[in-house]
């Protein structure tokens, strides 16, 4: 009688099979929840954006005493919010008959709030970036002349691509100024 040493060729094979077999499926399931990620990922880069932004609009509006036409460079209409807030001290008490303006604007697809602050004003001025996959953004408001503007609607819209899918939102509010 005669020991076999080593593998026939049928047995590695079948080996060499099942492994390609289970590399296949782990590769699969790997790149299945990659994609998964990205999505998932960009859902919520979409909707924080769109949030964010959102949420600082309204409140920068409750504040406002009114609509301006413009300020500086800045002229209100369907992408430009131009508002006028009252200035603060450094207690956060408001200063009468002062006033600082905040500015909404779109710039490609990224959402900018600049502060211009008045000299007695401790409120801090610059710019900041809200959002930066903004697909579209509306500005509506309750009455043609902006100095009668006692309400604003926003509709912001937020885009990013995640490889096989686009995931978009869109959301909306209407915020009254102060004092109405």
């Amino acid at each position: 009688m005669m020991k076999s040493r080593g593998f026939t060729l049928v047995e590695i094979v079948i080996v060499i099979s099942i492994v390609v077999v289970c590399g296949v499926v782990i590769a699969d399931l790997f790149i299945g929840q990659n994609r998964l990620y990205k999505v998932e990922t960009a859902e919520l880069n979409v909707t924080s954006d769109a949030r964010v932004a959102l949420d600082d609009i309204d409140n920068y509006v409750r504040q406002a005493n009114r609509v301006l036409d413009n300020s500086g460079a800045y002229i209100t209409g369907a992408q430009v919010l131009v508002l006028q807030i009252q200035s603060i001290n450094a207690s956060n008490q408001l200063i009468p008959a002062t006033f600082d303006n905040v500015v909404y604007y779109l710039t490609g697809p990224e959402l900018y709030r600049e502060v211009f602050p008045h000299n007695a004003s401790s409120r801090l001025g610059g710019t900041k970036q809200l959002a930066s996959h903004v697909n579209g953004l509306a500005f509506t408001y309750n009455n043609v002349s902006n100095a009668l503007v006692t309400e604003v609607s926003t509709n912001i819209t937020t885009q990013e691509d995640a490889g096989i899918q686009t995931r978009a939102i869109t959301i909306s509010s209407k915020s009254t100024l102060r004092n109405y």
